[in-house]
């Protein structure tokens, strides 16, 4: 690895690192939100400001979409955003903000590494390492929680299965983003062009799921939904695209 390759690398971890803090800390503020109203409000919201912000920003960079050859990879990086980011919020209204990151996060490392051998590359045996430990020491937590040895406690519910169920789909989506990033990365995409075109799919969903309260929500809630997209979802999005960037797919799970 040469010094440039090096210095961006560094620089990635940086970003990814951040952005992992910014998210978690509105995790914490965002679960507290979202137990009174239907969890797809939110996303619906804050998405559609995120692609707005990015899809001006773009424009007044004169950056300009390269469809040609990669629509198949921006309709797949929609599909893995909805399965990641819509699971997410879902989760988040029925268990603790710490169980779905490490269920998340548990998870995505060893995804990274199956998807590596579907491909037939070589796997160093020390990552297997890691993917496995790692997985190993969310499930420790998640155990712990569910028999009631942890500070945090919850009841065995329906909706807290599905959302122990969709927490790990969060990390699958996670790491679908990640590979689909890194292709329109390769094909010429800036950051911001690639955040202004993956949440179509989101914005939809989510309107279609809440269109009968959003409008009194939204007009109840503009102060803290503004801070929360500004401080949770724009900027450590963007932070996580440079990561994405300069970073491999493994490197980009496990520094989350």
């Amino acid at each position: 690895m040469d010094r440039k390759t090096k210095s961006m690398t560094t620089i990635g971890l940086f970003a990814l690192l951040l952005s992992a803090l910014l998210t978690a800390l509105s995790q914490v503020f965002y679960a507290k939100q979202v137990q009174e109203v239907p969890p797809f409000l939110f996303t619906g919201v804050s998405f559609l400001l995120t692609t707005v912000y990015f899809s001006i920003f773009a424009r007044r960079h004169k950056q300009h979409n390269k469809w040609q050859g990669t629509i198949g990879y921006v309709m797949k990086l929609n599909g893995a955003s909805v399965i990641a980011f819509m699971c997410f919020y879902f989760a988040l209204k029925y268990v603790e903000s710490a169980i779905v990151s490490a269920l998340e996060m548990g998870i995505g490392p060893l995804f990274v590494l199956i998807l590596a051998v579907i491909a037939k590359d070589y796997i160093p045996r020390t990552q297997w390492f890691i993917a496995f430990a790692t997985l190993i020491a969310c499930m420790v937590l998640i155990f712990a929680v569910l028999s009631g040895k942890s500070a945090v406690q919850m009841e065995i519910t329906l909706p807290v299965m599905l959302s122990l169920l969709a927490s790990m789909s969060c990390g699958v989506g996670a790491v679908l983003c990640t590979v689909y990033s890194k292709k329109l990365n390769e094909a010429g995409w800036t950051t911001s062009m690639i955040l202004a075109n993956r949440y179509y799919g989101i914005i939809l969903l989510s309107f279609l799921l809440t269109y009968d309260n959003f409008f009194d929500y939204f007009s109840g809630n503009i102060g803290w939904i503004l801070a929360v997209t500004a401080t949770g979802v724009m900027l450590p999005m963007y932070l996580l695209q440079i990561g994405i960037r300069y970073c491999s797919s493994l490197m980009v799970m496990m520094s989350l």
